[in-house]
């Protein structure tokens, strides 16, 4: 039986869903963004999170956040919607862009906490009132994070647009997994996919090329990728497998609702994050993915992480 254990983490609370007799279990800080510390199974813990508040409160890397309400960068911040500028705070100094939307670092409510024999979820939401003037649009977030004893780690999201108008909507997730000692011991396999080009400041130049790299399983050795990919399919299931020394996951969502997904390697060289987009880098002028929310509507969905035999 999954139980719940409530601890201090720096001014937050930590909440581990556990059990204690198979050695699954994860950790979550809802208040911090929803942010997942780590995921055991067997008591392996697959991912590369943070392992103290200050490393929480710093964000670097922006390990295991909500992307929300895009996903990547947004050029100078900058966008037009229904006629209408606006501008989103530059918090990419590197490349002059906005990343990643705001919701991060945002306090998220638990609505409830699910522990049965075989599997545990937590459901944490988060209501916006259209205050910032850069994305002026309320809406409703809910996340429900389940494991479940046959190896899956799952994300279910739904965002409820609470305005007047249709707004837009992007969405990704930003964890980093290690399975190995280094992310050079990893092995990884892409799907079929073009990748996105992009000029110096990460913005897609409008151009992709098939990429032929990770194909078939093959070795990261000192590869270096921070890039977004399109599946070259468009419907099905979109799978990223990695292996190492500590087992093999498989990081999947539907195609039709996460058309793009971004591979990064950080230079730390410690672990490797995969990330399921629903749309494009710089969606928010370009188009490409992008959900346009009608009034009382609802987006809804769903990614996995499952281990592998």
């Amino acid at each position: 039986m999954y139980e719940l254990k409530k601890t201090a983490f720096g001014k937050y609370t930590r909440y581990e869903l556990s059990h204690d007799a198979t050695g699954n279990s994860f950790s979550i800080v809802p208040e911090r963004g929803a942010n997942v510390l780590n995921i055991f199974f067997g008591k392996k813990n697959i991912l590369d999170g943070y392992n103290t508040p200050e490393e929480l409160e710093a964000a670097k890397w922006g390990k295991s956040v909500l992307l929300f309400p895009f996903p990547n960068r947004l050029d100078h911040g900058r966008y037009e919607w229904l006629g209408k500028q606006y501008e989103f705070p530059l918090n990419n100094a590197a490349t002059e862009n906005a990343i990643h939307g705001f919701v991060r670092d945002e306090a998220f409510e638990v609505e409830y906490v699910f522990l049965a024999k075989d599997h545990a979820s937590i459901l944490c939401s988060y209501a916006y009132d259209g205050s910032r003037p850069y994305y002026p649009f309320p809406f409703s977030l809910e996340v429900e994070f389940m494991i479940h004893d046959n190896g899956t780690f799952s994300l279910d999201m739904a965002v409820h647009n609470l305005h007047s108008e249709a707004i837009p909507v992007g969405f990704g997730w930003h964890p980093y997994f290690k399975l190995a000692d280094t992310a050079n011991q990893h092995r990884m396999k892409l799907p079929s996919c073009e990748q996105v080009a992009i000029n110096d400041r990460m913005i897609p130049t409008g151009e992709r090329t098939v990429y032929l790299g990770f194909q078939k399983k093959t070795t990261v050795g000192d590869t270096f990728l921070d890039n977004c990919f399109f599946n070259s399919k468009t419907a099905g299931t979109a799978r990223m497998l990695l292996e190492g020394a500590d087992g093999a996951l498989e990081v999947s969502a539907s195609i039709r609702q996460f058309p793009f997904f971004q591979v990064f390697t950080p230079p730390h060289r410690e672990s490797i994050a995969l990330e399921p987009m629903s749309c494009n880098v710089d969606a928010f002028n370009n188009g490409q993915g992008l959900v346009s929310l009608a009034p009382d509507s609802e987006w809804k969905s769903r990614m996995e992480v499952k281990m592998k035999e």
